[in-house]
């Protein structure tokens, strides 16, 4: 039985349009969608809600109620820039307070809530929703989507809110993410290779002359052969697969979409383990046993893997077969401490400081994201320190010699942090090689 749409609160702040008051808009059909900018799931399902505001123009009114969960999702100045990150161009209120989502009993990220023109509620879904599906929904209310193509934009060639960065012996890897392009450069900056049409390109390893890339969107791992110029899908049917690493032989992948760790034979791509049972939470133990909650970055140090878990604000490692919790406390429990209680605060980055390899052997090198610092850890001791601030939404980072290379996503820029200096400059890159 359909019910009447409670009325959106006044004092909102509202991004891409002008405050909307729900008398205004009777007479259209509302697609009301709550999200939290830092959820894969919620990331995952704006897919379908920018596709129907593209579909259904005038006929449809999107608008997106962001909810965060996270302290630095609720400011003002970060949800104005996920929302240029991610493309959302439809009205867009900011709830911290989550009144309009108890008022429309929204309970999970996401949720979608259709409103028909008298302002019942007529449709009201939790979890990530189908395109397809919904387009026959609202086929069943009368709307049909538009039959003209949809433009694709021109991308100039800048770095777009990258989000992972590797470094190798010979030449730097960034995921320029926005782009959907990964560059290739030297030290020094000048670019080589720009392999492109991927979609939201991520973490990156590089062995036996190939880089493996994560496409998350596309849930799959692409192999980029650097000899041949060639590419090839290795592995698919992933949920947003985000970092990639390298354990002897096995090649380690943190799906952040279906909260685990997936280790593949390196030689074949077989599914040797995983870990986690695809409920987010935070739960040590064995492979059947544990909960991750969107592992987003990982690195091997001496056969122990180690992972950041997002939505847990964690680090954890994976050592004889059971994962176990460095820093972290469960998914409500984060924050920005190097004394007692180590917090972190939506974590997306990590990479290990190999012994040997110049400055930091042996040390965790953290992107904290929402907490824009970069963090070493030291397992030895289990301390931390902060090693760098006022960086924007950092989301990738990796080590060569005494230099850290930082995706400093929401500035748009690559930052070198030079360990034996304790200072950090602003990477430039030249593109004439590709003329």
């Amino acid at each position: 039985m359909a019910v009447r749409a409670p009325a959106f609160f006044a004092e909102l702040a509202w991004f891409n349009s002008e405050p909307l008051l729900l008398p205004e808009l009777k007479g259209r059909y509302l697609l009301l969608d709550f999200f939290t900018f830092g959820c894969i799931n919620c990331l995952n399902n704006l897919r379908t809600i920018r596709s129907l505001h593209a579909l259904y123009g005038e006929a449809l009114c999107v608008i997106g109620i962001h909810t965060g969960k996270f302290a630095h999702e609720k400011e003002l100045s970060a949800l104005r820039q996920a929302l240029q990150r991610h493309g959302i161009e439809f009205a867009v209120a900011n709830d911290p307070a989550h009144q309009m989502a108890d008022a429309y009993a929204a309970k999970g990220w996401p949720t979608t809530i259709l409103i028909d023109e008298r302002g019942y509620v007529v449709e009201h879904r939790s979890g990530e929703q189908d395109l397809a599906e919904w387009k026959g929904v609202l086929a069943h209310y009368g709307l049909q989507a538009r039959s003209a193509g949809l433009q694709k934009k021109a991308i100039e060639r800048k770095l777009a809110f990258p989000q992972k960065v590797l470094a190798t012996p010979s030449f730097l890897a960034v995921a320029n993410t926005g782009c959907g392009e990964v560059w290739l450069s030297g030290y020094d900056g000048t670019v080589f290779t720009v392999i492109e049409e991927l979609q939201a390109p991520m973490g990156m390893v590089f062995a036996d002359h190939k880089l493996y890339i994560c496409e998350s969107d596309a849930g799959q791992v692409t192999c980029f052969d650097m000899a041949t110029k060639e590419r090839s899908t290795v592995i698919e049917g992933l949920r947003n697969p985000y970092d990639i690493a390298i354990d002897k032989e096995r090649l380690v992948v943190a799906l952040a979409g279906s909260h685990q760790i997936a280790l593949y034979r390196r030689s074949d791509r077989t599914l040797l383990q995983s870990y986690g049972n695809r409920f987010e939470a935070l739960r040590d133990g064995n492979a059947e046993a544990c909960q991750l909650a969107q592992p987003s970055g990982v690195s091997v140090i001496d056969g122990t893997i180690w992972f950041v878990d997002a939505e847990s604000s964690s680090l954890r490692k994976i050592e004889n077969e059971e994962v176990t919790t460095a820093i972290g406390e469960g998914l409500f429990t984060f924050g920005d401490s190097n004394e007692g209680e180590l917090l972190l605060q939506h974590p997306q980055g990590v990479c290990a400081g190999i012994i040997g390899d110049g400055c930091g052997g042996g040390r965790l090198f953290i992107a904290d994201t929402f907490n824009n610092k970069v963090k070493a850890y030291f397992p030895d001791d289990r301390s931390m320190m902060t090693l760098l601030e006022g960086l924007n939404e950092p989301g990738g980072i990796a080590k060569k010699g005494c230099e850290l290379y930082i995706a400093n996503s929401n500035a748009n820029e690559i930052v070198v942090f030079d360990l034996s200096k304790m200072q950090s400059r602003v990477m430039g890159f030249d593109f004439r090689l590709l003329s």
